[in-house]
């Protein structure tokens, strides 16, 4: 099956642009996304002129026409990044677990590198830093939604010495000691060829585990960053059951190819539209905010290749 109109771009990407925005910023990227009270909620990652990132609440009716914050909200420092005083927080997703939103992002600390860290909760106004769940260096940690065989569950990415890795996935009986940490075999393709790592929180199917997820290879001239899907066992996270070798989406408009970081498009978030549209958001060229859309039953059959 080919990949071709597997996502469908929003006609008016980008979404939201720095122009769009309340306040000044530079760039506004790379968003966690969730269903909050009826409404898509985002919480955008936005960086200043100073190149200090923040982060922004927006929220919508219909998924595509946002109100933003008119400040980035005051977001706590967990007790590592007091420790150390700099924190340097990126690329959120955020998990609906029974009630309670747990947002996992990076954090990067300086000389020590980049690690997980957590933070709760229930309105988007007050929020609950927990704990650093991860030494350096670890990034795209992603929460499923339900225990698995009575443990959390998250995929993460742990770096390697040449700045690359791939997923794996790692579990927990308290979201604060993680183990029994596992690589996934992703498929051989060119073009996960540098780096990969987790996207959206994963949407529970019959047929497993629907994940999001973004890779990396070189060209001649820059690093592009591309978008495929996969279904993992809904019993253990750690096997790929289909891992197409064709991606989903990948960096062609100028929105995307043009900005902060040229050829990227990353997503952090996924929510399913109550029409059955799935609205994918993705950070352009770590500079604007865009849109595409599908289906979980268009993404569940192009992985199972019907």
């Amino acid at each position: 099956m080919s990949n071709k109109n597997i996502l469908t771009r929003y006609a008016k990407n980008p979404i939201l642009t720095p122009d769009d925005m309340p306040f000044p910023c530079y760039t506004v990227m790379n968003s966690g996304a969730t269903m909050f009270n009826g409404k898509v909620v985002l919480m955008l990652r936005v960086e200043d002129r100073a190149r200090k990132t923040g982060f922004a609440m927006a929220e919508s009716e219909d998924g595509i026409h946002f109100t933003v914050s008119p400040q980035p909200i005051n977001y706590p420092l967990s007790i590592t990044e007091e420790r150390i005083g700099e924190a340097h927080r990126f690329d959120m997703r955020i998990t609906n677990f029974d009630g309670t939103y747990y947002i996992f992002h990076a954090s990067w600390m300086g000389t020590y590198g980049c690690g997980l860290a957590l933070c709760t909760t229930k309105d988007f106004i007050n929020f609950e830093p927990l704990f650093h769940i991860s030494e350096p260096s670890n990034r795209n940690g992603v929460l499923f939604p339900e225990k698995i065989n009575g443990l959390y569950c998250r995929l993460d990415r742990p770096q390697n010495i040449s700045d690359s890795g791939t997923l794996w996935v790692s579990y927990s009986p308290d979201l604060e000691f993680w183990g029994r940490s596992i690589p996934l075999n992703l498929p051989e393709a060119a073009w996960i060829r540098n780096k990969s790592g987790a996207g959206t929180v994963p949407i529970k199917t019959k047929h497993g585990w629907l994940e999001i997820y973004h890779a990396t290879a070189s060209t001649c001239s820059s690093e592009n960053y591309y978008l495929g899907a996969m279904l993992l066992d809904l019993d253990d996270p750690s096997k790929v059951i289909a891992a197409p070798k064709e991606f989903i989406l990948a960096a062609e408009k100028d929105y995307e190819c043009v900005g902060q970081t040229p050829n990227v498009v990353f997503t952090g978030g996924a929510v399913e539209m109550p029409d059955g549209t799935l609205n994918i958001y993705y950070g352009g060229a770590d500079t604007r905010l865009c849109l595409a859309q599908t289906t979980v039953a268009e993404l569940v059959a192009f992985c199972l290749g019907a």
